[in-house]
């Protein structure tokens, strides 16, 4: 259960929701290739997460939010979730390798890369905006997924590339207010740390906006139709009216609402372009 949870499963569930959006928007896949390459995904996005785990340890000793982690209570001695993760990672770009073609093994290495080195290593200790450019991890699921089909490069792919990293920051940023005291004791640069709550608050605006246009973008070029109006829309709404209570309010307790709804947001557009596709 311990190399479960240093595997971070919600990490995992994200990344896969969007290699299933890639797949079904790129083209009719048999199940047994969905689930297969769904299944080898899992590994090496877990395996990423628990090198992930071993590198932050002594970052999430100092958060109450992660202390109790495997490698951080020091359950698990990080020598072993180490192995562990660089397995995961091998074997899920081997089973892809194996079942989707070379293409899509490539794109799971270089994201497990990117997550694990440019992310973790280099960036999140050295800048309070890692969130940015941090949100490119989230490309390669849909990279993944689009290999996976061997099919030509669509508008839809192109628009998953763009929708999840600019989903991301503000995803992070209203956790770094909800646990702004737990974030300045772990030494990590955070906005709110760096350039204070106010000016957190004014870049989640700016990037929600950008996010709204990336939804209505689709629409405009008449990629998706009323289906998924509907629910873009909807998630238009919902994340605007809970940005509006992060500003209003300026409490720990609205960031943190705002922090949990971001994910069923970014959920409700996913499922609303492939059930447009569909019908």
């Amino acid at each position: 259960m311990d190399y479960l949870r240093a595997a971070q499963p919600r990490i995992v569930a994200l990344f896969l929701v969007t290699v299933l959006a890639a797949m079904l928007l790129g083209g009719s896949p048999p199940v047994w290739l969905v689930l297969a390459v769904l299944a080898a995904t899992a590994l090496t996005v877990g395996g990423a997460a628990m090198l992930n785990n071993v590198i932050e340890r002594d970052v999430d000793r100092r958060m109450e939010r992660t202390r109790r982690r495997p490698t951080a209570s020091g359950r698990v001695p990080p020598a072993r979730v180490a192995a562990a993760g660089l397995a995961g990672v091998a074997a899920g770009a081997a089973a892809l390798w194996a079942v989707a073609g070379g293409l899509a093994a490539v794109f799971s290495l270089l994201g497990a890369l990117y997550y694990v080195a440019a992310y973790t290593l280099l960036l999140k200790p050295r800048t309070a905006l890692s969130a940015v450019p941090g949100g490119v991890a989230g490309v390669f699921p849909a990279l993944i997924g689009w290999a996976a089909l061997d099919q030509s490069w669509s508008a839809a792919v192109l628009f998953l590339c763009v929708l999840v990293p600019v989903w991301s920051p503000p995803h992070s940023w209203a956790l770094t207010l909800a646990l702004e005291g737990e974030y300045s004791r772990s030494g990590i640069p955070t906005p709110p740390t760096r350039y204070g709550e106010a000016a957190t608050r004014l870049l989640i605006v700016a990037f929600v906006a950008v996010l709204t246009a990336v939804l209505a973008v689709p629409l405009a070029a008449g990629l998706f139709g009323v289906v998924y109006a509907a629910g873009a829309g909807t998630a238009a709404v919902v994340l605007w009216a809970f940005t509006a209570r992060l500003v209003t309010r300026q409490t720990a307790e609205a960031a943190w609402a705002l922090f949990k709804v971001t994910g069923p947001v970014l959920a409700l557009v996913l499922a609303a372009a492939v059930a447009d596709k569909l019908v």
